[in-house]
């Protein structure tokens, strides 16, 4: 498979374990679990050569770890925007975290907090760079803002982590202490 068809792929599989597995009748348990021959078959209605072995291998050689399967079923590690409980431990998290977004979005940040928007969890980084890239999504310019996590979480505040993503309901603009453009900033 092409690695342009792998992306392609990769952003269904989101898109149906994410946010709609009931638009394409996938019955979803409540750790987002669906089975795997059951989504291999909806998936091939629109890319034909997928099988058992690509998804697999999708999984495995994904650098992000969005998804992960366990006893022939697969769910998505994080993102949702549909309610599930990822089963998730409880972590003290690193001082800092951080996270990416648009110079735009940053101001309303500030005043309001971090809040997940659509999503179940507020996304965050264990660094500026990984940060930066995740903004660049949003703004070619993006800012990152630098979380006070160890405070937030001695204050009450809970967090949980999948793969190199740190995860939290919410972070109140108390916890934000400095933002940064990364204006040197050159990633490989």
């Amino acid at each position: 498979m092409a690695q342009m068809d792998k992306i392609r792929l990769s952003k269904f599989l989101s898109y149906v374990l994410r946010h709609n597995p009931e638009k394409f009748n996938l019955r979803m348990d409540e750790q987002g679990f669906v089975d795997l021959k059951e989504l291999i078959k909806i998936v091939s209605l629109r890319y034909p050569e997928v099988d058992e072995k690509i998804i697999q291998d999708l999984v495995e050689t994904s650098e992000k770890r969005r998804f992960e399967i366990v006893d022939k079923k697969i769910r998505a590690t994080y993102g949702h925007s549909i309610n599930i409980d990822l089963n998730l431990p409880e972590i003290i998290p690193p001082e800092f975290l951080y996270h990416g977004t648009s110079r735009k979005t940053a101001e309303e940040i500030r005043k309001n907090g971090l809040k997940p928007m659509g999503r179940q969890y507020v996304h965050l980084s264990a660094t500026e760079e990984d940060a930066f890239q995740v903004g660049l999504r949003k703004d070619i310019k993006p800012v990152v803002l630098k979380i006070k996590a160890r405070e937030a979480n001695f204050q009450g505040i809970k967090f949980f982590q999948i793969n190199k993503i740190y995860l939290t309901r919410e972070i109140p603009a108390n916890f934000i202490v400095s933002e940064s453009r990364l204006e040197n900033f050159h990633p490989l």
